[in-house]
């Protein structure tokens, strides 16, 4: 150690550093350190622009991507015994209109601190966003710790929060199927006119169902009005209610809200909104269900919109 210090301030003599050990400690510009490492100064370090996937080596510290196209960003795989670099630290800057990916190395995994307490491969660094990250020295399961996901802007682009839909549907009504029996007759509300914004496309607009995007907690909110005006005979209600299903498909029964409304005529108004954890390709529809006064077969529903967002992993 003292050999390698006389040598460190050999050198720092050239360039007018002053460089201290004291018990140990090392001290640039400092005569007493108080800490393994006191720089009193400025400190620099790697600063790396990338525009396609590539592996994050050694000597990286601060890297900014600038793709046109998503890429992939791969950690190091860790080190056992000599070599490991438990404590590395890693920052990571989506600089492009892109989706940035952050990779664990093989079947190691990123600690995203997520509810199932289980680390996942990657994540994910949408347009405008920063990571940080730390490695923890393990050599197998989770090797890295997610510190930070920040955003440069107040609240996400659109991009970020996938919302979807502002569809007002009043030109078109949807024809549903009456419950004229015990079992009531659910039918998913879907959305062929008005699209406006589908990001990513996570709103499949044929079936009417939300996917989720990624692991998280979603706010899902739906508005639909029930009307008979066109319907033979204008029948009026005996009931009709509006659900939020989730994974419409296989549970239909799986309710998340509903907005219950008895014998209210011809028209209703309905409005469902709920907050639900999804697991990444879980789906959340909107859906009706009514009975007619005269017995019929058919009502409608029109004016409908649906719209989601993620808002926490």
């Amino acid at each position: 150690m003292k050999k390698k210090m006389l040598f460190i301030a050999f050198l720092a003599g050239f360039n007018c550093i002053l460089v201290n050990a004291q018990v140990g400690n090392v001290g640039v510009n400092t005569v007493s350190p108080g800490s393994s490492l006191t720089v009193n100064g400025s400190f620099a370090a790697t600063y790396r622009i990338v525009t396609a996937s590539s592996a994050i080596g050694a000597n990286d510290y601060y890297t900014a991507y600038n793709g046109t196209a998503d890429g992939i960003l791969t950690l190091p795989a860790a080190i056992s015994g000599t070599g490991n670099f438990a404590g590395r630290t890693y920052h990571f800057k989506n600089t492009g209109g892109k989706t940035l990916t952050i990779s664990a190395a093989g079947s190691e995994l990123i600690d995203d601190h997520n509810v199932t307490g289980v680390g996942v491969p990657a994540i994910t660094v949408p347009p405008g966003y920063y990571a940080f990250l730390v490695n923890k020295g393990t050599t197998a399961g989770t090797t890295w710790e997610l510190v930070l996901v920040s955003s440069s802007n107040s609240m996400p682009s659109v991009n970020q929060a996938y919302l979807f839909s502002s569809a007002q549907q009043n030109a078109f009504k949807q024809t549903c199927i009456a419950t004229t029996g015990s079992a009531w007759q659910k039918t998913e509300i879907k959305y062929n006119q008005g699209m406006e914004i589908n990001t990513g496309n996570v709103l499949d607009v044929s079936s009417g169902r939300f996917k989720a995007p990624t692991d998280g907690y979603y706010m899902i909110y739906g508005s639909a009005q029930f009307d008979n005006s066109e319907i033979s005979g204008q029948p009026g209600f005996t009931w009709c209610v509006l659900y939020l299903v989730k994974n419409f498909v296989t549970t239909p029964n799986n309710q998340l809200v509903q907005n219950f409304h008895t014998n209210p005529g011809i028209f209703a108004s309905g409005i469902v909104s709920a907050v639900v954890h999804l697991n990444k390709d879980e789906t959340v529809s909107m859906a009706s269900a009514a009975q007619l006064n005269s017995g019929g077969a058919q009502y409608q529903v029109t004016a409908t919109s649906i719209y989601g967002y993620k808002i926490a992993n």
